[in-house]
Parts: structure tokens; C-alpha cells; sequence
């Protein structure tokens, strides 16, 4: 499938978007992690049906998007927000969508605010924000707060860097895994920005890593589940080398057990086998996506 750039304009700047395939089949919009980019699908979107038109999206403050207005914290549901945004500027009744990690739990959740919206979810190697320890609570938050005003106060230069040394500093500090060079270099080619002289700076807003989640313990997670259910068909994915960090929704996913719209799907990988390698996951989201369709 040939893909183009393509810009949604919101009231702050734009949203960029990689967009594969034609425009009038049926739309599956992607969602990528915290601090990744539109590039996190590049090498599994040409093993997913060809008949879909495929709108992996950059969020604010990562690759090509506008950052979010400055200076203040950032908020989970502001992202929330801008997938309902986006929901309005295709102007289709429904969607699939398909997210990694922090773009798992975002389109989660929107599931769950805006299910008229939602025809079908997959989420990768994440489901639900993780539930927050109440006595973290003051420490976490104002470590968070303390951090966003900081950024103000700091007239420091940004730290630039050579394309290879970007390539390396991405696989040496990924969280939840590693990271083939393939993998990092697709995120590259969105996630840095020329300041000359053959020199980058990553171009994620540094807000980003200290994004504040909703306040939810676990009582709050499955009572908000059962009220408020995502009633599409779901398929998770989850690798077999993240599931430490899964036990820690574990009374979640035991729920999630008896939602016969729910199907989990484990496999061999990290928590970036999607990238690492789209080979494990594509046939069971193209199965998925088939079968949900009623196509042969």
C-alpha cells in the first residue's frame, strides 16, 4: 500500500497522520505509545489486509503534531479529547482502533466514554491505566507538577545529537524491553528534528513523561468496568516478556475473562513486538479485523 502525510487542525496547531490505503474502505485509526510516534506501525501495517485504510496518528507532542499549549501539566483525557477530535474530522459512524501501550490505554478508555464511536478495539501489550497506590499519591503527583514547572525555569539549551547517536540513546533508554535497530530507526524518522549542521533533538514534548494519569485504584477500575463496559469486540495482545508488569491489573484481566467480547491473545515477544516483530502479531489482527467485517 502507498501511504502520504496528511494534517488535522485543531485549535492549538495540527495533528499529523500517516494515512495507508484508500480513504473509502473502512478506517482503523492507530495509536502509538508515550514518546513514540506515527512510525511505531510502519512495519506492521504492510502485513495487516489491504483493504483497510490504515490512519496511524501522530498525538500531540510527539513526531510531526503541535504540542499542546505550554507551560501547564498534561492530562491523559486531554488525549482522550483529541480522539474524539479526530472521530469528528473523518466524519464516520464508526472506527477500528488499534493502540500500543499508552495509546492502549487511551483508546481504552475511549472506548468506554465514546462507545458509539468505537466498532472494534485491539490493544497491545496494555488494556486499562494501571491502578494508582494511594499512599504514592502526594509523592507521585507532586514530583510530576514539580517537574512541568521546572521546564519553565530551565533556559537550557536542548541536547542535540547525530542521527546515530539518537539511535542509540533510544535503545539504551526504552522502557519495558528492547528495541531492535530496525524497530528504532522507523521511530526515528518521525521522532527527530534537524537543528543543522547534522544535528538532531528529539522532538517529543518533554511533558510527556511526566503525563498524569486519572487517579484510579482498582475498586475504581472494576466498578467503572462493570458500569461502563466496552461492548465492541476486543482483542488483546499481550507479550509473554511484560507479563510481570501485567500482574499488577491481574484482578482486572480476571474480569475481563468473562466478557465474551473479549479475546486475549498472548505471544512470544517484548513489550514492542508489534515493531520488534510485526510478523507475531499481524496474523491475529488480520483475523481479527476479517472476521469482524464478514469478509473472506
Amino acid at each position: 500500500m502507498d501511504y502520504h502525510d496528511l494534517n488535522i487542525t485543531v485549535p492549538w496547531g495540527h495533528i499529523a497522520a500517516k494515512s495507508w490505503g484508500n480513504h473509502e474502505d473502512p478506517l482503523v485509526l492507530l495509536f502509538h505509545g508515550a514518546t513514540d510516534n506515527a512510525g511505531s506501525f510502519d512495519r506492521l501495517i504492510p502485513l495487516l489486509p489491504p483493504s483497510f485504510c490504515y490512519i496511524c496518528i501522530d498525538l500531540p507532542g510527539h513526531g510531526k503534531s503541535s504540542h499542546f499549549p505550554p507551560f501547564l501539566p498534561i492530562y491523559s483525557l486531554s488525549f482522550v479529547m483529541v480522539f474524539k477530535m479526530i472521530a469528528q474530522h473523518f466524519n464516520r459512524k464508526k472506527y477500528i482502533i488499534i493502540g500500543h501501550s499508552y495509546g492502549g490505554q487511551l483508546a481504552y478508555t475511549f472506548s468506554q466514554l465514546y462507545p458509539e464511536y468505537v466498532e472494534k478495539l485491539v490493544t497491545l501489550d496494555i488494556v486499562h491505566f494501571y491502578p494508582e497506590d494511594p499512599t504514592k499519591f502526594k509523592n507521585r503527583v507532586r514530583n510530576k507538577l514539580d517537574s512541568c514547572i521546572a521546564l519553565t525555569q530551565n533556559n537550557q539549551a536542548n541536547v542535540t545529537m547525530t542521527s546515530s547517536e539518537a539511535l542509540q540513546k533510544i535503545q539504551k533508554y526504552r522502557s519495558y524491553g528492547n528495541i531492535s535497530s530496525e524497530a528504532a530507526e522507523a521511530l526515528l524518522q518521525r521522532g527527530l528534528k534537524s537543528v543543522g549542521d547534522g544535528k538532531y533533538e528529539f522532538s517529543a514534548d518533554p511533558r510527556i513523561k511526566m503525563h498524569i494519569n486519572p487517579f484510579h485504584d482498582m475498586r475504581n477500575i472494576l466498578a467503572t468496568t462493570e458500569m461502563f463496559p466496552v461492548t465492541c469486540p476486543v482483542l488483546i495482545i499481550l507479550a509473554h516478556q511484560s507479563m510481570t508488569h501485567h500482574l499488577r491489573i491481574k484482578p482486572f484481566f480476571d474480569h475481563l475473562k468473562g466478557c465474551k467480547n473479549i479475546s486475549v491473545q498472548e505471544v512470544e515477544g517484548s513489550h514492542d513486538v508489534h515493531n520488534n516483530n510485526p510478523g507475531v502479531v499481524a496474523p491475529h489482527i488480520s483475523k481479527f479485523l476479517l472476521k469482524q467485517c464478514g469478509k473472506l
